[in-house]
């Protein structure tokens, strides 16, 4: 008989996926859409493109927000809880593929339309049937699944070495070093995963790409990541500009999220009444 080490999570991890869960992604969305105005707008600087988010005033900037917030409830159980039971029975690398297969199923559909929502506050009928917030798959799908697991994987993989090797260069430890470790982690997954993030909101919200054949579609997908991330300058290519940007927004959205997520988790676990 096959056993689990699964156990029934602690009542502030519950509390913490539910309620801290929505709460930490209704807070990033700005963030998120920052990003997403990028992946069609290689020119704009990151200043210009949180320009553009709250360009319709502060409030503004949280277009869309409602909907990932909504999903970010059963996702963060999902990062919580079940990767625990995956992870007995695959072991971490499979708890973190599992989970983020998972994810992509409770979130794409919300995260689709919130990117399509935000296409449309800055350029009003792009995108004229919007997808819907509760429909699980669609464009780009497996490339939202790719960006899932890079980024779990920053949150259960990446962190302790993370905070490991700043506890060694501190020599202290503390919540401190294991904010900074957490924090470290995050943005190694948000720095490998900003490219494919950018390809899922590219995918999304070019509503030509659904009238290309399947060879079309990858040549263009592939021109996207060549103009987004390359220059070509006196005969020589190299890294363009827009990398070290979209770097620093993808890390202002993944790690600011999951290091919030973390450390809400571990307080409520070490303040929580016994």
């Amino acid at each position: 008989v096959m056993g689990f080490d699964f156990k029934l999570p602690e009542t502030p991890v519950i509390v913490a996926g539910g309620f801290g869960g929505p709460a930490v992604m209704f807070t990033v969305t700005p963030f998120r859409n920052g990003l997403t105005l990028g992946s069609t707008n290689i020119a704009a600087s990151a200043r210009e493109l949180y320009g553009q988010v709250f360009a319709r005033g502060f409030a503004g900037g949280w277009t869309g927000g409602i909907y990932p917030a909504t999903a970010a409830c059963p996702q963060f159980l999902c990062l919580g809880p079940l990767y625990h039971f995956y992870a007995s029975f695959s072991g971490v690398a499979g708890g973190v593929v599992l989970t983020s297969l998972t994810e992509t199923a409770i979130v794409y559909g919300a995260e689709t339309c919130n990117a399509q929502m935000a296409t449309n506050a800055k350029t009003p009928g792009k995108i004229p049937a919007v997808h819907s917030a509760y429909k699980p798959f669609g464009p780009g799908v497996g490339i939202h699944a790719l960006r899932n697991i890079i980024a779990t994987a920053g949150l259960r993989i990446f962190c302790d070495p993370c905070t490991l090797a700043v506890e060694k260069a501190t020599g202290k430890s503390n919540g401190l070093t294991q904010l900074g470790g957490d924090f470290a982690g995050n943005v190694m997954a948000a720095c490998l995963s900003a490219p494919v993030h950018q390809l899922y909101g590219f995918t999304v919200t070019t509503p030509e790409l659904q009238n290309m054949s399947g060879s079309e579609k990858k040549d263009r997908m592939i021109q996207f990541l060549k103009e987004q991330y390359l220059e070509t300058k006196d005969g020589r290519t190299r890294l363009s500009s827009v990398v070290p940007r979209d770097l620093f927004m993808r890390s202002m959205y993944v790690a600011v999220a999951y290091t919030m997520y973390g450390t809400l988790e571990r307080t409520l676990v070490r303040m929580w009444p016994k």
